[in-house]
């Protein structure tokens, strides 16, 4: 360690403050029910509890802010039963789908934008060239929340409740500006200082004083273990300008068996080991730009494979620490949802 890399150590760490707020932020409405009448509304619309986790997962999952899993996650536990309960670990794979299938399409993603530019091409074309992947991604997310979520597996503590504007403007509306403060386009402001003002709020809101409280509602361990992931990751990206070089420097005969077999897994290996969506989207357009275009949809896929259970990517631990989903939960889902991605990457290959 030199005085050089000490930096390293605490980058991104503010990260740990936004996690805190949001979890006593969650905590607070959950315990008095903030959101109750907004739930009730919903779900006498739409008549179903698994549809009003489908649209919070949705609109959660948009948002273009650093740290947008935690937001979701925040949520997504105001209705998911408490811990230790049936059902709960299902939330950290919604949590995890939901928030992950925009890299595919998103027009606000580094994922989509950094082959825009790349290439010259418009939104457009990169969406329809991702269409393959797109499809397989929301399909699994709409087919895990129908198929493999029960509608007793969502906690609505709804009774009577009943839909009031001034119930909505005073405590899901602070909860909804507080999300467009942090979004670049609006205002871009630091999501722990937007959420740790939004925090205040509810605590005047609900006339909570009590620090013990709050602190009840933060898991240390969770951040603890984000905290050493930020670390990890912070290392691991020095090393970004080297593995670019090589990459950009290196002739793999992509026409031969083994080179093409090396070369898909220097693509999965380099996301992997960086855990970053605008690394990966790098590494897939540099490859593409070497190698051809044509190479630009199985590139991605398998990039975006390697990001998905990078040990850097510190989204699958917020979920399962913060739901109790264990590894093999995400095992399933992620390994499902990458040999969709392989599949659909590998059948633009021989179109």
């Amino acid at each position: 360690m030199t005085l050089e890399n000490l930096h390293l150590l605490y980058k991104g760490q503010e990260y740990l403050l936004f996690i805190a707020f949001i979890m006593m932020v969650a905590g607070l409405i959950k315990q008095h029910n903030l959101f109750a009448g907004a739930y009730a509304y919903i779900q006498k619309v739409f008549k179903s509890k698994r549809v009003i986790v489908a649209l919070m997962s949705a609109f959660t999952g948009i948002l273009p802010i650093s740290g947008r899993v935690t937001v979701s996650a925040g949520m997504l536990d105001t209705i998911a039963p408490p811990k230790g309960s049936k059902g709960r670990e299902k939330f950290g794979i919604i949590d995890y789908l939901s928030t992950h299938h925009y890299y595919v399409w998103s027009p606000l993603e580094k994922t989509i934008l950094i082959p825009m530019a790349a290439f010259s091409i418009t939104y457009g074309a990169v969406v329809y060239s991702l269409l393959p992947l797109l499809i397989v991604s929301l399909g699994l997310v709409f087919g895990y929340i129908m198929f493999f979520v029960k509608e007793d597996d969502i906690e609505l503590n709804i009774q009577k409740q009943h839909f009031k504007v001034s119930n909505v403007l005073r405590n899901v509306v602070p909860f909804l500006f507080a999300i467009a403060l942090a979004l670049k386009p609006v205002a871009g402001l630091d999501p722990w200082l937007v959420f740790g003002g939004l925090l205040f709020y509810y605590m005047v809101l609900t006339m909570t004083w009590d620090y013990k409280r709050l602190l009840g509602f933060v898991d240390f361990k969770l951040l603890a273990w984000v905290a050493v992931i930020i670390i990890m990751a912070n290392f691991t990206r020095e090393y970004t300008d080297d593995i670019k070089a090589y990459l950009e420097n290196t002739a793999f005969d992509i026409n031969t068996v083994t080179g093409f077999a090396a070369l898909s897994g220097l693509a999965f290996g380099s996301a992997f080991l960086f855990g970053s969506s605008s690394r990966f989207a790098a590494i897939t357009t540099i490859l593409s730009l070497v190698y051809g275009v044509e190479y630009f949809v199985w590139f991605f896929a398998l990039d975006y494979c390697g990001y998905l259970v990078s040990p850097m990517h510190k989204c699958m631990a917020i979920g399962k620490m913060y739901f109790g989903t264990p590894w093999r939960k995400y095992a399933g889902a992620l390994g499902v949802w990458m040999l969709l991605l392989v599949g659909a990457g590998g059948a633009t290959l021989i179109t």
